[in-house]
């Protein structure tokens, strides 16, 4: 936080929040630990400090973000229960418990064939609906996701940039509510409001 002080930085891109699945990962420096519920902890307790020197939090890589390399093309097969017990759970206690925490990272991973930025099941049914999330969420740098895809699944944000022109294309084609992006506009401009 006091990085981010001293360089004027309003917000902070993370802390990460990932399981060490495997001792070549290539964040392991930057994520807690192998046990979900001590990352849990970990995490809350940091996010609290960083939040209290009014700096706002990006927690990432969410979810299963164990590899650097070819990390665009890599799909993680994993069950609900394993995911839920283990791997959600060091987001689980910050997501939920920690109020004005400003957005979240999504990670390049894939859930089996589908991008995390892009899987309704995570973003809307757990993050969004179990959860009760509702900051900002980010993809990260260049994903391939299609933007009124990852928008409908509850992602607001495209880093660097999204496509409007082509959003704009799938909603008068019907393939995306408008009422999906009023929604990503407004989670947006309160984390914007909040850094001011």
């Amino acid at each position: 936080a006091y990085d981010c002080l001293d360089a004027s930085v309003s917000c902070l891109y993370g802390p990460g929040a990932n399981t060490h699945r495997t001792p070549y990962g290539g964040r392991n420096f930057e994520y807690y630990s192998e046990d979900g519920f001590l990352a849990g902890e970990i995490g809350y307790a940091e996010i609290n400090g960083i939040l209290s020197k009014g700096v706002d939090v990006v927690m990432k890589h969410f979810a299963l973000n164990d590899s650097e390399q070819e990390r665009l093309g890599q799909a993680a097969w994993i069950t609900e229960q394993a995911a839920r017990e283990i791997y959600l759970k060091a987001f689980q206690k910050a997501l939920e418990e920690n109020e004005g925490l400003g957005g979240v990272m999504t990670a390049y991973t894939r859930w089996g064939t589908t991008w995390s930025g892009m899987h309704q099941g995570l973003m809307t049914g757990i993050l969004r609906g179990e959860w009760g999330f509702d900051g900002m969420v980010t993809t990260d740098w260049w994903t391939h996701g299609l933007h009124y895809k990852e928008i409908a699944a509850g992602n607001d944000i495209k880093m660097p940039t999204g496509n409007p022109e082509h959003t704009l294309q799938m909603i008068l084609e019907g393939k995306l509510d408008p009422e999906c992006v009023r929604t990503s506009a407004r989670r947006l401009m309160e984390a914007i409001l909040r850094l001011d």
